[in-house]
């Protein structure tokens, strides 16, 4: 088992210097750093891939943040909103996502 620190620290620097360029917060809600995973590569790959997309919807002082809670990551924007029908397409067995008129967009991989 490893630390999910190690994903979203490895994934928060990855992001950082790309956010900062376009006027970004980037922030992390992690009060318990020493929670484990089991499938490390499916859940960086599913981080990965939501925080990059919550960077192409996010305008110029939009926020991102990254939560982290026991049995899950949520991801948060105030980017743009997706429709009902987009999210039901995006929503999988691990992955759970939710957007809502003046929310922005929530994603929860579990």
């Amino acid at each position: 088992m490893e630390r999910i620190s190690e994903v979203i620290n490895k994934i928060y620097l990855k992001y950082l210097p790309i956010v900062k360029k376009l006027g970004i917060t980037l922030d992390v809600d992690f009060p318990d750093t020493t929670l484990t995973i089991r499938e490390k590569e499916r859940i960086e790959r599913d981080i990965d891939k939501t925080v990059r997309s919550a960077v192409n919807r996010t305008k110029s002082n939009g926020r991102i943040v990254i939560t982290v809670r026991p049995g899950k990551v949520i991801v948060t924007d105030n980017g743009t909103i997706l429709s009902k029908t987009t999210c039901e397409l995006l929503t999988t067995e691990h992955v759970e996502v939710k957007s809502r008129v003046g929310f922005g967009t929530t994603v929860t991989i579990k």
